[in-house]
Order: C-alpha cells, then structure tokens, then sequence
C-alpha cells in the first residue's frame, strides 16, 4: 500500500471534515520521519516508504481511532448553565420588576424576544468556526466599530440613551484575533499592538469613560498574556518595561483631558469619582448613592424582605438610581441574602466554566480568545456585584442573564457562544487560521454525527 493510499484510507474514516487537512499532515509527517530513519539504516527509499507505511497498522483501525479524537465536542455544562440562567433570569426580572411589567405589559413581549434572541446569537456562534476571528480580525473590528456608533448616533437623535455601549465589550475578543495575527513580528507587531490598544480605548471613550477604563485593562492583560507566551518574538523584560512606560503616559493623558480640566474640582466626572472614594464625607452629594445603599443592605434578612422593602422605600419608593444595574440589590433586599448568595453563586459557576475552558486549550488562538471571553465575565461580574454593595463606582454596567436590553444580552450571548465554539472544536482545529490562505468565509453550519 502506497503512502497516499494510506492516508486517503485513514482519512475516509474521520467525519468531520475540517479535521481531515491537519490529520493528512501529521500522518504525512510521520511516515516521512519513520521513513528517513529506514533510510539512515540502509534502505531504499521504496522499500523505507513501504515498512513505514506497514508499521502504521490497519488504515481503517487507525482512522475509526483518529476519528473517535478528532470530532466536535459539547460543553454540557455551559450549555446547560447558560440555558437555565438565562431562563431564571427572566422570572427573576419580572418578579422584582412586577410592578413595571404590570403597567406595561409589552414589556413581557419584548424580553421574551430578547431572550429568545440570545439563544439564537448563542447558538449562532456556537455552530460557526470560531477562528474567522483570527482570519478577520481588523475587518470585524471595523464592522464593530460601525455598528456601535451608528446605534448610538440614532439614540442620540431619538434623544435616548442608548445601551449600545456593551457591544465595546465584543472589541475584546476581537482584539486577541489582532494579537494573533501579529505574532512572531517583533518590535513593530509590539507597537502595532499598544497602538491598537489606544484606538480601542479611545474609541471607547468617545462613548463611555466608564467602558474607556474597562476595555483599556481588558486589553492589557489580554496584551500581557501574549507577552508573557513569547508571541512577539522580543525579550519579556523589554516589552514589560515599554509596554509599562507607554500605559503610564497614556493613563496620565486620559487623567489630565478626561477628568482634570479646567474648574475640575467641581466638575461632574471629578464629584463622582470622590463620592466614591469618600462617600462619608460627601453623603449629601455625590456619595449619597453609596451610603444609601450601604445602609440599605444593613435592613436585609438571611431569608425574605427587608424592612425598609416591606416599608416601601425600595420598590416603589424613591430610589436614587436606575434599576435595572441593581438586580442584585434589589433581589437581596425583597428576597434576601439567601437569594443573593445564590445569583452570585450562579455568576461564580459560569466564571469558573469559562477558566477551566481557558485551561485546555492548546490552540494558540483559542486560548487567547477564550480568555478574552474570561476576562469580560469575570470583569463584570466582580464591578456588578462591588457595585450593588456600595462599593464601586456606579455605572450603568449589565450583568449577564439579568439584562432587559437587547444589546447586552447580544453582547454576552456572543460571549458565552465563543466559548461553546472554542471548546467544540478544541480537537478539531489543528491548522493555524493565519496559515489558512483566502478571503472567503466559509460556514458549515452542519450538525456533524458522532
């Protein structure tokens, strides 16, 4: 049996046919090692072809055995996390919200939608190839950026705020798509990186402040992890030390435009930020939120409504923020903290899932946008639950599975779907997207049988 016969039988019998390509190589690979070791021996080339092929074994026991490891997976466990957090999240809006959904009953509709809406993102992301991010990081990243500020153009226009703002967070991802593909080019990929870095932030900023300073250390770390694996070629200490320097100067720029402007002591963005830093001593100005919140919490039961609930302080009451970033909050003090503990709990499982899928990736790729997906849930999570304790400045930040806007649940839909597409084809991408060839994007949406 020839070489290519071989192969051509083993292969025949591995289903998934993004698999194959890799597979060919390796096999290829070593029939050519094992071959120039016959060789060094005193074969023939011919005769060394022949024993290497025969010592391979059977064609089809071996491709029975290659496809058995080369096919899809699914992550059961995130699947079912995000089904049902999801599913509770929804009665766990309508309940704390019950009054609301009461007088406007088209709301129900409409986070129905939503919800259905997300599993179809989720599902959407899980079926496509997940290293399209790889191959087309700079065209998604302009596409991003033209859908975040055309819908926030229209919200400004419609005189709305506009929550298109958690769509920044899909930069991130994005952004580890750009450092791969600026591996193994030195100093210029580590400018070209930083660079980005700041377009980003910027661009964030122009929007938000609050998303500028989130998607800015999301982006260092992603940045310090692709330094730390040797992704740029250069050495680790002379990129930490210029990569510092550059971040320290760029934090001093966006301090010195951003908050310290002319009369910046009494400026909105400077009273915010000590409200925070010094609630007690602002408690009738900017940190009267904080303490509110704080002494709030001080009324809760383990189990059942608070006091100042049953008084109708809370729900109905005068409540000095928005409410729908403080469904924490809000379930702490109607159900207490038992019902708390256990959202939080639910948040905790979904971060850890998405740890451990970071965990066992071995494509290169996969582990950085795996962890770009970790470090958005876990960011936001950890400033959701500080924030609804009093504890962090305020924001209008979402959490994953307790959201009724569109746009969020887009957002950590697409995030958690990432995460579903990484894992399912941890044993099948085995060719690096950047050696991929083309520009055309091909989508097998197929259910493949195991």
């Amino acid at each position: 049996m020839t070489e290519e016969q071989f192969i051509k039988n083993v292969t025949e019998q591995i289903r998934c046919i993004r698999a194959r390509a890799g597979i060919e190589r390796e096999l290829a690979d070593h029939i050519a090692d094992q071959t120039a070791a016959y060789e060094e021996a005193g074969e023939a080339h011919e005769e060394a072809v022949r024993k290497a092929v025969q010592e391979m074994g059977d064609p089809v026991a071996v491709g029975v055995e290659l496809d058995r490891i080369h096919r899809p997976q699914i992550d059961y466990k995130m699947i079912g996390m995000a089904f049902v957090f999801s599913i509770l999240g929804y009665f766990l809006l309508c309940a704390v919200n019950a009054e609301g959904m009461a007088q406007h009953p088209e709301y129900l509709t409409r986070q129905r939608i939503i919800l259905l809406l997300s599993f179809g993102v989720m599902a959407g992301m899980y079926f496509l190839d997940y290293t399209f991010i790889g191959r087309y990081a700079y065209g998604i990243y302009v596409f991003l950026t033209i859908i975040v500020y055309c819908s926030t153009a229209v919200a400004a226009r419609k005189g709305t705020v506009s929550i298109s703002f958690m769509l920044l967070y899909l930069y991130v991802p994005v952004y580890a798509g750009i450092l791969y593909r600026l591996r193994r080019r030195g100093y210029a990929a580590v400018a070209a990186a930083i660079a980005m870095m700041i377009v980003t932030t910027l661009l964030a900023g122009a929007i938000s402040i609050h998303m500028m300073i989130h998607i800015c250390l999301m982006c260092t770390v992603l940045f310090v992890i692709a330094v730390w694996k040797g992704w740029f070629g250069a050495g680790k200490r002379t990129l930490f030390l210029f990569f510092a320097g550059v971040f320290a100067l760029f934090t001093a720029a966006v301090f010195v435009f951003g908050v310290y402007r002319p009369g910046w002591e009494n400026g909105f963005k400077t009273q915010r930020l000590l409200g925070w830093l010094q609630p007690e001593k602002y408690a009738e100005g900017a940190g009267y939120t904080y303490m509110w919140i704080r002494n709030t919490l001080k009324t809760v039961k383990f189990i059942g409504a608070s006091d100042a609930f049953m008084d109708g302080t809370l729900i109905g009451g005068e409540m000095p923020f928005p409410t729908e970033p403080f469904v924490l909050f809000q379930v702490i003090c109607e159900y207490g903290i038992l019902a708390g503990i256990l959202v939080v709990l639910a948040f905790t499982a979904v971060i850890i899932r998405a740890f451990q899928i970071v965990r066992r990736q071995r494509n290169q790729l996969g582990f950085m946008i795996a962890a770009a997906c970790f470090v958005v849930l876990f960011a936001n999570c950890t400033e959701g639950i500080l924030m609804n304790s009093g504890y962090y400045l305020i924001s209008s930040m979402q959490f994953p599975f307790l959201s009724q806007g569109a746009c969020t649940a887009i957002t950590y839909a697409a995030i958690i779907g990432l995460l579903l597409s990484i894992y399912r084809n941890e044993r099948i991408v085995t060719q690096e997207p950047s050696e991929q060839r083309g520009w055309r994007l091909k989508v097998n949406i197929k259910l493949e049988k195991r």
